[in-house]
């Protein structure tokens, strides 16, 4: 698995938990959407003066993203990934 540093904003589909947390499921990129079999880490990043909480993640067809948010913009992007196989 090769890394690809992307950084695109994207539309991402989540689930909102009663106590506040966000759990994101499914994202739009390439106009293709890409559903999350699982989260792993989690942190937050401090990027020109902005807080991104940051998602680890593996998409359903084994793939592995790092996925950002802003809550103050409320933007998603998909900063990097690890694909499987080469995207076309």
């Amino acid at each position: 698995m090769a890394e690809s540093t992307i950084d695109q904003l994207i539309t991402v589909q989540v689930r909102f938990s009663p106590g506040g947390g966000v759990q994101p499921v499914a994202f739009v990129w390439d106009q293709r959407t890409r559903y999350l079999a699982g989260l792993g880490r989690q942190w937050t990043e401090q990027v020109d003066g902005s807080e991104w909480r940051c998602f680890l993640a593996q998409t359903v067809a084994g793939d592995t993203v790092e996925l950002r948010w802003n809550r103050q913009s409320n933007q998603w992007r998909l900063h990097r990934a690890w694909w499987r196989a080469m995207q076309v």
